[in-house]
């Protein structure tokens, strides 16, 4: 590591279309999961086609991810 600070979890937002966009990165699944309940308080479950869901992965070392 070059000195950041780790954040192996990462919030994902997926729309009715399949979608996807990184919402943000965080520390633990919990602040990603508290992350997830600020969107949902500040309006952000509607896309203008209807209904996002958002998605807690864990970012693997080398890049890829799983659920």
């Amino acid at each position: 590591m070059n000195g950041s600070t780790l954040q192996p979890w990462q919030v994902v937002r997926e729309d009715e279309n399949g979608g996807r966009y990184r919402i943000g990165h965080c520390a633990t699944r919990a602040e990603a999961q508290r992350l997830i309940q600020r969107l949902r308080l500040s309006g952000g479950q509607e896309s203008a086609n209807g209904t996002v869901h958002y998605l807690v992965e864990r970012v693997e070392v080398g890049g890829g991810a799983h659920r």
